[in-house]
């Protein structure tokens, strides 16, 4: 059965970009969609073309899937899912040690990954956007005013080196790595350019040491990791552990 998968300009520029062919430039006009009695068969051919092009490219299976991977609150597959694998960033971007916890917005996602074969195509429409990875050092003061924010809204992403306790939406209690947050310890944090600015309830990140970003955008990572497991023979899933506990 044929799938079907939200595409943007990102995912055209992908499909366009592989060998043999290179953008050199870009340009839109706004253009109405209005009835044709005679449409232009030129450019239907060229659209037929680069659709099916796309859909070469988007089509193509990357990895399989143990489960159906929905996105939602207080944590899920999906969640636990991206911020785990966001959890494993390279060393090399965190000053030659393990990230503490990750953060990840849940509407960061915009469709579940779906059990069994997993294509380019999933992949675009589950991380629609090309936000950028950044590495944040946070101090434990500010972090709490992080999880104060999760306890609000009722859950976000969050890696499972976290656990936090909310009742009546306040943060009862919050561990980072089996440990009470300390106010004056400087943590390490995988996180989004787009939270990191402060958006989404998570205007505390602004108040960073600093915020160096990787150059890697969450899709692209997300795919590499996919590949990667594919290549070990592995297929990719997730669990719900209680990290987020609401009471």
């Amino acid at each position: 059965m044929k799938k079907t998968f939200y595409i943007s300009l990102s995912a055209l520029l992908y499909a366009c970009s592989s060998p043999g062919y290179v953008v050199t430039s870009l340009k839109g006009e706004y253009i109405p969609v209005t009835p044709a009695i005679h449409p232009d068969q030129k450019m239907v051919d060229l659209v037929v073309h680069y659709r099916h092009r796309m859909e070469k490219v988007m089509d193509q299976v990357i990895g399989h899937s143990e489960q159906n991977m929905p996105y939602g609150k207080p944590e899920s597959l999906l969640t636990n899912f991206t911020s785990d694998v966001m959890l494993q960033l390279d060393t090399k971007y965190t000053n030659g040690h393990p990230a503490d916890l990750t953060i990840m917005n849940v509407n960061g996602h915009r469709a579940p990954i779906p059990e069994g074969d997993v294509t380019v195509g999933d992949v675009f429409t589950t991380y629609p956007f090309g936000n950028q990875l950044v590495v944040v050092r946070l101090k434990g003061s500010a972090l709490k005013e992080v999880f104060d924010a999760y306890a609000g809204m009722g859950g976000f992403g969050i890696s499972g080196s976290v656990k936090l306790k909310v009742k009546d939406k306040q943060l009862k209690d919050a561990k980072v790595n089996g440990l009470p947050v300390a106010r004056n310890k400087i943590y390490t944090i995988v996180t989004l350019d787009y939270l990191a600015e402060g958006n989404d309830g998570m205007k505390a990140l602004k108040k960073a040491e600093s915020a160096t970003p990787t150059g890697l955008t969450l899709r692209d990572y997300m795919m590499d990791y996919i590949k990667e497991q594919t290549r070990q023979g592995k297929q990719i899933s997730s669990k719900l552990d209680g990290r987020i506990v609401i009471e």
